[in-house]
């Protein structure tokens, strides 16, 4: 072991002390792996962070939830509750809730773009006989002074007395702030969003009275009810929906999971990119000291203790590196959680965070990923580097290496290839929830990267076929004809790279152009309304049927028709029950039909058992089709048709609208859609609505048409980022390659030149050597790409959302892709060249 340290520093430190800003460089492309991972990773964590604590309560979690099977409990249920429960000392809270936006906010126009806050009712006295539950300043000495009116955070920044107007589904209201609830160590505390009432009066201000959302039950086991908890859900389950305590929480977990899921792996996947670059960095620093490697084994140092010197160099650069990379991961982080917040604000619910947080587990893992990738890329390169004959290393006539057997077998990238097809046709993996995953897809995108890769020098090998009378094509293609190792993982690195760009530009074009057409056959109205308190696609805001009246008596309208939405909890999932008059629907052939209903009229039936119609997402999510008959909270519904939907991922479930009111005892709406009479400017009728209706948002056809295409567009954000970096890193490694190849080479430079060839020659031909890389990975990754495509398209997506897209290429796109990669990669190769043809025979680092 003395040996090993004698070497680390002696050798391998004097080397950082004298080429430092190589040092540097190589820490960075280290810390670039691990920063892009960590990034999306902390990003996204912050986003659900925020969205899992807005299903937070007032008290410590409770042991179960208790829920009518359709519709709301009535305080009847209560008593019914307690009598089922008997005399067992456990601890029920009645609770209402709803989500509120701040009327003075007037957000940018977007959707989800206005804060949304949390309106809580609970009842204060069953709240204060928890011991240690009640938030503080709410203790039983406090109760005379209660006031009426809502408690709020101190980090709310509001003060006692002062009068906040909010907007509840489509009213404008005025509520008083009543007291600030202090924060006290061990202590329950509000969170920033939340508004705290008194049961009454929250019944009173979200008109309904006599109704609760749900009753958290409380219960701790003790000697003498040793199974209390057990025994509690057992009794409730008999009569009402009843969930665990932390299914509240796991369920904000589900509804973002494939969304966060698709973040996590394009972030390994440009990973897996970033690694060939780490290898290519590895691997010159090993070049670069070959003369050193041959003098240390000539004076009888061991193989292995050179292996192990090397290898942990490489351990502390990327120990170093993955310092760096935690500095970059947490800023990059902090850039990219506003994009990812928006995204999730928009599709599944409230989440206002816009800073992401590391902790040290996090942190950890960076650093693993970093020394884990370093030592991985250094082992090959100091394994060949300490098993190759001090002979064959030192002097102008060091051997080149051309890499060992293995890498050099390409059968073994096309049967990835061949594996990744046949991994493609493996169905998901559901569990009981309804949540998916496709792993096998996930494992042939994967393996279809690398095989291509490894497979592309089987194309390198074809573009140096090229026939060339000038003596300086003639040196490019002749190391092209014999591609080294390194000529290979640079030729792969690029594959790879373009592959994902390529099959992520085609996912969104498909995405694009689907999207485009479901909206221009299910958007047909003028003019769509919903709650100004909506910030989401996943919101059920309700519009009252006073409100829906008096839109319909607007002048210039023609039709008016409305859509009904309750949620529900099914095969322990989210799922979402919509109602809707199929006269309209069908009169103005608003569906996208996947599979069509047998009959024009659907909606009527001969049966008790009621006719629905089911999204793409549902049917995938919980493997139900067309024809079967389920059973739902207590009613028979046969599946009668398919229809598309890209707003929901949860699933859908259409009901006729009068069977719905006859469900949850509602006449209350969620959208709004207006037809209006010809000639009627849709604009005018809107500012009209607005001007009358402040607690409605309003938009024509042309701007929700922008929005939706908007938010699709935002959702893809973070995939573009990773499509670029994965290009630049991969152009990058090209870079690398070359360095360390005419590094190898330098005596041959050098040879060249004195037999008359021009240093402009020299790199000339360095950049056709580069060329041909290129173009090699190009086409390959191109190739491969859009294969790629076509598993996220049909596969990969289809599974995670249960959506079926279009496959569309813009081939425009690929071929500036492809362009823009060949040409930059000359580039860098002639600025290597250049460099290279400048060198001594024996070059230096100092």
């Amino acid at each position: 072991m003395s040996t090993v340290l004698l070497i680390l520093r002696r050798c391998a430190l004097r080397h950082w002390r004298l080429a430092f800003k190589q040092q540097l460089a190589l820490m960075l492309i280290l810390a670039l792996g691990s920063s892009v991972y960590l990034a999306v990773r902390l990003a996204s964590n912050a986003a659900l962070s925020g969205f899992e604590t807005f299903t937070d309560g007032v008290t410590r979690q409770p042991d179960w939830t208790v829920q009518a099977l359709t519709g709301s409990l009535h305080e009847a249920d209560l008593r019914m509750i307690r009598e089922a429960l008997g005399p067992r000392p456990v601890s029920l809270l009645p609770v209402v809730e709803e989500t509120v936006t701040p009327a003075l906010d007037k957000g940018n126009g977007e959707i989800g773009s206005r804060a949304t806050w949390r309106l809580l009712g609970v009842d204060f006295i069953a709240l204060l006989n928890l011991r240690g539950e009640a938030p503080a300043g709410l203790g039983a000495s406090n109760m005379q002074s209660m006031h009426e009116g809502v408690y709020v955070s101190p980090k709310l920044g509001a003060k006692a007395g002062e009068e906040l107007r909010l907007i509840v589904d489509d009213r404008v209201i005025t509520l008083k702030v009543a007291g600030i609830v202090p924060e006290v160590p061990g202590v329950p505390s509000l969170p920033a969003h939340l508004l705290l009432m008194d049961l009454p009066e929250a019944q009173k201000i979200l008109q309904r009275v006599d109704r609760i959302d749900r009753v958290e039950v409380l219960s701790q086991d003790s000697p003498l009810f040793p199974n209390l908890r057990a025994e509690t859900g057992d009794l409730l389950k008999a009569h009402w929906q009843v969930r665990g305590g932390s299914d509240r929480r796991q369920l904000a977990g589900t509804m973002t999971q494939a969304f966060r899921l698709n973040l996590t792996i394009l972030s390994l996947l440009a990973l897996l990119v970033g690694g060939y670059l780490i290898f290519q960095a590895l691997d010159g620093v090993v070049l670069r000291r070959r003369n050193e490697i041959g003098i240390l084994k000539s004076l009888g140092v061991t193989d292995r203790a050179i292996q192990i010197a090397f290898l942990l160099e490489s351990g502390l650069l990327g120990l170093c590196g993955g310092g760096l990379g935690v500095l970059l991961g947490w800023l990059g982080a902090q850039a990219a959680v506003g994009g990812v917040t928006k995204t999730m604000n928009a599709l599944y619910g409230a989440t206002s965070e816009q800073q992401a947080s590391l902790s040290v587990s996090e942190a950890l893992l960076a650093l693993s990923i970093s020394i884990l990738a370093s030592l991985i890329a250094a082992w090959w390169p100091a394994r060949m580097a300490a098993r190759t004959p001090p002979a064959h290393m030192i002097g102008h006539h060091a051997t080149p290496f051309e890499g060992g057997t293995v890498w050099r077998v390409e059968w073994i990238g096309w049967a990835m290839l061949l594996t990744a097809l046949m991994l493609a046709q493996l169905p998901v993996l559901r569990f009981e929830n309804g949540t998916r995953l496709p792993l096998a897809g996930y494992t042939a995108a994967l393996l279809w990267l690398v095989g291509a890769g490894l497979a592309a020098s089987t194309i390198l090998r074809f573009v140096a076929r090229k026939k060339a009378l000038s003596a300086v094509w003639r040196i490019a293609l002749s190391h092209l004809r014999r591609p080294t190792v390194r000529h290979r993982f640079a030729v792969a690195a690029l594959a790879s790279a373009v592959a994902m760009t390529t099959g992520m530009a085609v996912m969104v074009a498909s995405f694009d152009h689907t999207m485009r057409g479901w909206i221009d056959r299910t958007m047909k109205a003028d003019i769509y309304i919903s709650s100004a308190g909506a910030q989401s696609a996943s919101s059920t805001h309700a519009i009252t049927p006073k409100t829906v009246a008096e839109l319909g008596q607007e002048p210039g309208v023609d039709e008016l028709a409305f859509v009904q939405a309750k949620t529900l909890m099914w095969h322990g999932g989210e799922v979402l029950i919509l109602g809707t008059n199929p006269v309209f629907a069908d009169k103005h052939d608003l569906y996208a039909w996947v599979q069509a209903p047998q009959h024009k009229e659907w909606w009527k039936t001969d049966d008790d058992i009621t006719p629905a119609i089911i999204s793409e997402s549902w049917s995938e999510r919980f493997a139900t089709h067309v024809g079967d008959v389920i059973d739902l909270s207590g009613h028979k519904v046969r599946v009668v048709a398919m229809n598309a939907e890209y707003g929901n991922e949860r699933g859908s479930l259409t009901l006729p609208s009068a069977m719905f009111r006859s469900w949850f005892d509602t006449d209350e709406a969620w959208r709004v859609a207006l037809m209006l009479k010809p000639g009627v400017d849709a604009e005018t009728v809107r500012s009209h609505i607005e001007a009358q209706q402040p607690g409605l948002s309003v938009f024509t056809n042309a701007h929700l048409r922008r929005e939706a295409l908007r938010i699709f567009r935002q959702t893809f954000s973070v995939t573009h980022a990773l499509e670029v970096i994965g290009v630049i890193v991969a152009v990058v490694g090209l870079g690398l390659a070359l360095t360390s190849l005419l590094l190898e080479r330098r005596a041959v430079l050098a040879t060249l030149h004195s037999l008359g060839m021009s240093r402009r020659e020299i790199a000339k031909s360095a950049a056709l050597e580069g060329l041909g890389v290129a173009c090699a990975g190009a086409f390959t990754g191109i190739a491969a790409g859009l294969w790629l495509g076509w598993l996220l398209v049909y596969r990969i997506n289809k599974q995670c959302f249960g959506w079926t897209l279009q496959f569309h290429a813009v081939w425009w796109h690929l071929v500036v892709l492809g362009a823009a990669v060949i040409a930059t990669g000359m580039l860098v190769a002639a600025l290597v060249g250049r460099w290279a043809a400048m060198l001594p025979a024996e070059h230096t680092e100092e």
